[in-house]
C-alpha cells in the first residue's frame, strides 16, 4: 500500500500494490494523483526507501522539493531539512490508525478493489471521529 497524506487525519491518495512491487516505483503515479486533488504541493516527505534519482527527478520535474534522507551508501549526499522530515511522523500516525482496523492490518480481502474500498472508508471514519472529539472539547 502506498499512501500520500496531508496529516494524520487527511489522506490524499492511496494505491494497493501486489506483494512483490516496491513502493518507490509508484512515485510518479502517486504524485499525479495527489496533484489532481491538491492545488499546490511544495515538498514531498518520504523515507530512505524512496531515495533514488528517478524518484527525486519525478518530484523535481513537478516543482516539488524532495525531503528524503540519503542512504548510507550514496556517494552524492546532501543535507536534509530535519524539521520538514519530522513531519513524516504524521503519515506514520495515519498508517497506525488505519492498522487499528483489523480488516486492513490483516488484509482479509482477496480482491484489490474490495481492499481499496475498505482503505477509503477507514479514513472517513477516522476523520469523523477526530471532528467529534474536537467538537466535544
Amino acid at each position: 500500500m502506498v499512501l500520500t497524506a496531508i496529516d494524520e487525519n487527511t489522506p490524499v491518495a492511496v494505491e494497493v500494490l501486489p506483494g512483490q512491487v516496491h513502493e518507490a516505483t509508484q512515485v510518479e503515479k502517486m504524485l499525479d494523483a495527489s496533484q489532481a486533488r491538491l492545488t499546490q504541493i511544495e515538498e514531498a516527505v518520504a523515507d530512505k526507501g524512496f531515495d533514488g534519482e528517478p524518484q527525486r527527478q519525478a518530484m523535481a520535474s513537478r516543482n516539488i522539493r524532495p525531503v528524503i534522507p540519503y542512504r548510507a551508501n550514496q556517494r552524492k549526499r546532501r543535507r536534509v531539512n530535519r524539521k520538514a522530515y519530522a513531519e513524516r511522523n504524521k503519515i506514520e500516525r495515519l498508517i497506525g490508525k488505519l492498522k487499528e482496523f483489523r480488516r486492513i492490518a490483516t488484509r482479509y480481502d482477496k480482491l484489490k478493489e474490495t481492499f481499496l474500498g475498505i482503505i477509503q472508508l477507514a479514513p472517513a471514519y477516522i476523520c469523523l471521529k477526530a471532528k467529534l472529539i474536537v467538537n466535544r472539547a
